[in-house]
């Protein structure tokens, strides 16, 4: 099938990208935000229009996707994540094409949940608390209603913290690794951190990619239940920020003392996320096959 990606250039886009036609689907990849801004419509009727031919579906992975930028603004994180999905719509609906979409989105729609939530289902109530989570629930409703008023099939999902290789430095994982890098090259004795016991559901971004393609296979083949589907893609585990460090620095060598770094901290952070997977294994079999240990080497590797 013909599957087109925005967000395509980004860390998940890069990984999906192979992940698709290694599968023998054809990728049309969205240019980047500097050629097309995703909440422009009539720049998007025109990708979509494309020599190449209709998309069979369509991955939606553009927007702001770390949530202290959208902290920093506020109003950036809605015209991406909210305007950018409308935009995406309005310009499918503008052409008289309805190929399914799969739009990513976050657990962070879920907020702080107790500990009787966890793990957390679909089900779970929703309790935004930031505007990155905000812009996530609206990005939903918008998508939702694209479902129920226009007729589109949309599976909408709430990924938990994913990472791997090429991610950006700013999260953590990556930039734990970095910090244990300066340790073995000599140029730091010890690993600032913040919220180091906090405990979060990690899975590798190529299992996320994975997720993303049978769901999307699925939708296309008229396999789904419902016209909209929300779907965590979580794997339902937890592992503390310390024992990540933890183990950076056993793969690294290096046995540094990691010492809190009141800038780094965050007030009100969730002492634990972590996400129920039942769903996503019902409805097209996936479970993640990455282990943290292959994840965090590879990390290691490409920094």
């Amino acid at each position: 099938m013909r599957v087109f990606v925005t967000g395509a250039i980004g860390f998940v886009g890069q990984w999906l990208e192979p992940e698709l036609r290694g599968h023998g689907h054809e990728v049309v990849a969205a240019p980047g935000p500097d050629v097309l801004d995703v909440a422009d419509r009539r720049g998007l009727v025109r990708w979509l229009d494309n020599p190449a031919g209709a998309p069979d579906a369509v991955i939606h992975l553009a927007g702001m996707a770390f949530a202290p930028d959208a902290g920093h603004d506020p109003a950036e994180a809605f015209r991406v994540n909210v305007g950018g999905t409308v935009a995406l719509f309005e310009a499918l609906r503008e052409l008289g094409i309805r190929p399914p979409v799969l739009v990513s989105g976050s657990a962070d729609v879920y907020g702080t949940p107790s500990p009787e939530q966890l793990p957390l289902r679909e089900d779970a109530p929703l309790a935004p608390n930031s505007p990155y989570a905000m812009s996530k629930v609206a990005q939903e409703g918008v998508a939702a209603e694209a479902a129920a008023r226009h007729g589109f099939s949309v599976v909408a999902t709430r990924s938990f913290n994913h990472t791997g290789p090429g991610q950006r430095p700013v999260f953590v994982v990556p930039a734990m690794a970095q910090r244990v890098l300066a340790v073995k090259r000599g140029q730091a004795t010890s690993i600032p951190g913040g919220n180091v016991d906090v405990r979060r559901d990690l899975t590798d971004v190529r299992d996320v990619v994975v997720a993303y393609r049978l769901l999307v296979e699925a939708a296309t083949a008229g396999k789904l239940p419902d016209r909209f589907t929300v779907v965590n893609v979580a794997s339902g585990e937890a592992v503390t920020v310390r024992e990540v460090i933890e183990r950076l620095c056993a793969l690294a060598g290096v046995a540094p003392i990691i010492e809190i770094d009141q800038s780094l901290v965050r007030p009100n952070d969730p002492p634990e996320i972590r996400g129920d997977a039942s769903l996503i294994g019902q409805l097209v079999g996936w479970q993640p096959r990455i282990s943290l240990e292959r994840t965090l080497v590879d990390v290691l590797a490409t920094l």
